[in-house]
């Protein structure tokens, strides 16, 4: 596969993919943040807004009508279930009051390995698997409604 040219998505996926794509970009500011050495608390601050009113929405729209339509013992649905379930628990630490470098760069990877999964393998298997009826009958309840409303661009410049 050719990383440089763009994936084509069927139009049920597409808000997926665009949740996809500004969780790429947080993740981004994250990694720009811990170039510059800004305070960790302001990084840590971020991910916790985000983490909290987007990323956890859009994995429960895939949990609730996604993944659902692939067999319980599907083992893509097994994997990112429990990516899932991983990312959300380093989701939650994040809120703790003394993070390290180190979970803030393990919370990056984990999130856009998975991103990266979702998008290589699974989006193009739940295509070629599932009917396009059911697909598109999920993706009535996808969003991708994006707020990039964060007053403290970090990732620009150290305060």
């Amino acid at each position: 596969m050719d990383k440089n040219k763009p994936i084509k998505r069927s139009e049920a996926l597409k808000a997926l993919s665009k949740d996809h794509h500004f969780n790429l970009l947080l993740i981004w500011k994250i990694r720009q943040g811990l170039k510059l050495n800004v305070e960790l608390l302001r990084i840590k601050n971020f991910i916790a807004h985000f983490f909290n009113e987007q990323i956890l929405h859009h994995f429960l729209e895939e949990e609730s009508y996604l993944f659902c339509l692939l067999p319980e013992d599907e083992p893509l649905r097994l994997r990112v279930e429990s990516e899932h379930s991983a990312i959300k628990k380093i989701g939650a630490a994040i809120s703790e009051e003394n993070i390290s470098e180190n979970k803030i760069e393990e919370f990056a990877n984990l999130l856009e390995s998975h991103i990266r999964f979702e998008e290589r393998t699974l989006f193009p298997y739940i295509e070629k698997n599932v009917s396009y009826e059911k697909l598109a009958k999920a993706s009535t309840y996808f969003t991708a409604e994006h707020s990039d409303d964060w007053h403290d661009a970090f990732w620009l410049k150290v305060k």
